[in-house]
Order: structure tokens, then sequence, then C-alpha cells
């Protein structure tokens, strides 16, 4: 059993990296991986809908070619050739339409799979009862609230900036002298530019002139460095320049920009999707990473299995148990939809396991989470700080609690795929006849997290998941999402909402014994 835990614990470290000085999981960051696989079939999720169109190039090659796509044989008159019918065009746009469907459905296949929100727990569990990412995000942009500063610029600041805008602006709101000829000799200089610039053009036109260039080319030259030179001398351009620098470099709050921009970045990305509504454009990349021919895969061999690990996890330890089964077991079956797993009892002594993984990576340009690491803001009404996030491994969901829509711990970062599983062990024609007779009676089969067989159904269309028999054991095709990679918020927010909030003010009831009879 100790050896399935030794194939998690070395994902681990393949999936997040390691610290080369300390030879530990970078700080901020776990794994947690799914009980069974979960099969990924490009029906699902190939060629999701893009913005940019990109999906329409792979709709449009996909399209069966008929008639040699009616190309004129050699010598023919393409004048000949007759107009494509009307049945035809109808028949093309029903194509593309449908294509652009079967992308949309890909792209929102895909974008589930990306937005749950997951316990911080080493198995794989979405939070019962939980919002999702990109609910709890639009929460948070929209009830984030940046604290105005408390201080101003210092005396010495104060008198450079009046420099500097005395250097630009008369007191009356006027250019100054100083401004003006910085202008006119930069217009100058432009001029003389453009001038050369057009003449290199014409050169360009003419082989003869274009010959001549290199000694007519420097009168032009020349210009454009007198022009300089006197935009240097007498158009202040020094001074002026440095005093429009020191204007332009007046900050603002970074937290209040922040919150404005991560407003900004979650509407720009809002796309609609029909009966669904407006979500948020999220890819994944390698693009092609529900496809077992996408590059980035690695090989994890028997000598990998074989081989004692030198890391240390900052994390909590894999352990047996807690929905890991470390042997062969199976889930439902008979026509039952239970989620409990059995152990298959087969003995796995010389077990082996080898296979090749991935890593992608989910893209979400909605989400910017900078803001979560400053300090002067909080979340408008009584949210107290820390109810986003603490910062630590240790949090945890709790049902029903008012703060929950707000709660976001953890964020998933990439998942963790498989192909070519290959197991192999001691194993029997009886182990071999109890994996076919779970299969075949609709039982998900399966060891550690990787799924060996049985029907399948989540979200998408019901699959077949099978294996195949050799000398060596059992071969698992097809990719399956086995784990994923999950980085820790920072602790915010760092105010409670409390301390910059108070109570509305009611109307004061009217003393009706003072008024008039």
């Amino acid at each position: 059993m100790a050896d399935v835990l030794k194939v998690l614990e070395d994902l681990k470290y393949k999936a997040v990296g390691v610290d080369p000085e300390n030879k530990k999981l970078p700080k901020g960051y776990f794994v947690s991986f799914r009980p069974i696989g979960l099969p990924i079939h490009k029906d699902d999720f190939g060629n999701p809908w893009t913005p940019t169109g990109s999906n329409l190039k792979e709709i449009n090659a996909s399209k069966p070619k008929d008639e040699a796509s009616r190309a004129p044989a050699a010598g023919q008159d393409p004048a000949t050739l007759q107009a494509q019918s009307v049945s035809k065009q109808l028949e093309d746009m029903e194509f593309k339409t449908a294509g652009i469907a079967q992308s949309m459905q890909a792209f929102l296949q895909t974008f589930m799979l990306t937005d749950d929100k997951l316990v911080m727990n080493e198995e794989y569990r979405v939070a019962p009862g939980s919002s999702k990412l990109n609910d709890t995000w639009y929460a948070i942009v929209n009830g984030a609230n940046g604290i105005a500063p408390d201080m101003e610029l210092n005396d010495d600041m104060k008198k450079a900036l009046e420099k500097a805008k005395a250097t630009l602006m008369t007191p009356e709101g006027d250019p100054t002298p100083e401004y003006e000829k910085y202008m006119q000799y930069r217009e100058e200089y432009n001029e003389m530019v453009q001038n050369r610039n057009r003449q290199f053009a014409n050169a360009l036109t003419d082989p003869m002139k274009l010959q001549m260039w290199p000694i007519q080319g420097k009168m032009y030259q020349d210009d454009v460095n007198f022009a300089w030179d006197k935009w240097q001398s007498f158009g202040h351009k020094q001074k002026v320049e440095q005093a429009v620098a020191v204007m332009a470099s007046q900050g603002i709050d970074p937290a209040i920009i922040l919150i404005s921009r991560a407003k900004h970045k979650y509407e720009n990305s809002l796309v609609n999707i029909p009966q669904i509504g407006n979500i948020p454009y999220t890819f994944i990349t390698p693009s092609k990473w529900y496809s077992p021919n996408m590059p980035g895969w690695n090989s994890y061999s028997k000598t990998d299995f074989h081989t004692e690990s030198h890391f240390e996890s900052k994390s909590k330890e894999t352990k047996a148990g807690g929905g890991f089964n470390m042997g062969f077991y199976s889930i439902g079956g008979q026509g039952g939809v239970s989620k409990k797993k059995t152990s298959l009892n087969i003995k796995t002594e010389g077990l082996s396991i080898s296979f090749d993984y991935a890593i992608a990576d989910i893209r979400r340009g909605w989400l910017d989470t900078s803001l979560l690491n400053l300090d002067n803001w909080f979340l408008v009404g009584d949210y107290p700080k820390s109810c986003i996030s603490d910062g630590t491994f240790d949090q945890q969901f709790k049902v029903n609690d008012p703060n929950e829509m707000l709660f976001m711990p953890s964020v998933v970062t990439s998942f963790i795929l498989a192909r070519n599983v290959k197991i192999s062990w001691a194993k029997t024609e009886s182990d071999l006849n109890t994996l076919d007779n779970a299969i075949s009676g609709s039982a998900s089969v399966g060891i550690g997290p990787f799924r060996i067989g049985g029907s399948h159904s989540e979200k998408h269309s019901k699959r077949d998941f099978s294996y195949d028999r050799n000398t060596e054991g059992i071969t698992i095709d097809g990719v399956q999402l086995i784990g994923y990679v999950s980085q820790i918020m920072p602790g915010s927010p760092k105010k409670n909402g409390a301390d910059f909030m108070q109570k509305t003010k009611d109307e004061q009831p009217t003393d009706k014994s003072s008024q008039p009879v």
C-alpha cells in the first residue's frame, strides 16, 4: 500500500517543483488528488470557443472536402465551373453553426472544471454547499473599499511639485515662455524627421535615388541633427521634460487603483453563453491539454517508482485512509449510485506503476489577486479581517457561514494529468477476473488516484473507460485528470469592515407634545 503513497508524494514535487536549496515544496502551494481519476475526452473539451475566433480555423479544417474542393482541373476554364448551389451553402452554414455551438459547449465544460472551490486537503473534494470561484471574486471586488490615505506630501515634496508646475504654467493657467519655446522647437525637430523619412520612402521607389541615398541622405540627416541641437539649446528641453516627469510621477494609493483595475478586468472578461449567462473567460495551457498527443508529457517510470525520495513537504503528509485507497477498489456497480469505495481484495505484491504525466495551467485574466496582498482596504459591511483567507493551510469551510460567499482560502492553478498508465504486480488469473467482473457490473475501478475502467458520468456524457491486459499487467489508455495544484491565498482583508462603518441614522421620532394644538 505504501507504494501508491510513494507515487502521490513524487507527483507533488513534480507538479509544483522543489526549491533546490532546501529541497522543499515552494511555500503557499498544496496538491490534492482525486479519489479516482476523471476521464478527459476530446469530445467534451476539444477546440473550446475563444474570443479571438481561433476555434473557427479548426472547425473549417474539420469539414470534409468534396469534389476536390471544386477546384478546376488542369486546363479547365474556371468560368465553366458551376456556382455552389443554395442548398450546399446552407449545408456549409449548418456545419459551421454546429461547430461553433460545440466549441461553446467545450468552453463551458472547461470553465466548469476550473470554477470549484476545493476543501484544503490532500484529497480532492469540492467544498459542500459553497459558491463558485467566479461568484466569490465578483463579490470581493465589488465589496472592496479602499481606505483614503490620512497623510499628505511633506513640504519639500510640495515645493518640488510647485516648482515643476511653475516651469510649465503661469499663475493664470497659460503656458510659460519656456514651455512655448519647447513646443516650438519640438515641432521643428519632428518636421525634419518626417521630411527625412518621406525622402527615404521616395528613394525606395527609384533604384537610382536609392543608390545615391547614402550621399544625399546625409543632408536630410544633418537637418534632423541641427533641429535636435536647437531644441536642446533654445527649447529648454531638459528643464521642461524634467518638470513634466515630476508632475506625471504623482501617485494614487495602490489599493484604490487595484480595486478599480480588478473590477475592470472582471467586467472586460465576461462572455455570454446562451441559457447560462455571463461568465468570465478562462482557458487552459497548453491549448490541447485534453489530448494524449499534446506537448509537455513527462514519464514516471519504474525507476521513479522504486527510487527513494529525499524531499520534505511543508504541507500535511499524504496518509492512507481519509478517502484514499491504496489497493484495487471499486465504486458503485450493479445499478447502484453509491460513492463508497469497496476493496477488491487483490494482493499487490511486487506492485509497479508507470505512466506519463503533464501539468496544465489554468489562466484567469479576470482574477487579479495582487489586491489581496495590500493592507489599506476592507469589505463593506460587518465582515471581519481574514474572512477571505487567513493565509494558512488549515482553513476549513463552514456550512451555512454567512461569510462563505467571500471565503476563498485557495485557488486551483493547475491540473495534473496522466496517460498510458501501466500497472504490474504478481497478478493471478483470479485477480484479472475480479477486475473484469467489477467493471462488467458497471463499477468504476481504480487504484490510488488512477481510474482503471468502468462507466463514468460526471457533468458530461456517459463514457466507458477500459483497460487492456498484457503479459506484464494492465495498460490504461486515454487521458485522466488525477490531481490539482492549488495556491493558498494571502491573509485578506487585513482590516475589519466594522472599524470603518457605522449604523445608518434613523429619523428621530417627532415629539407631538411640543407641537401647537
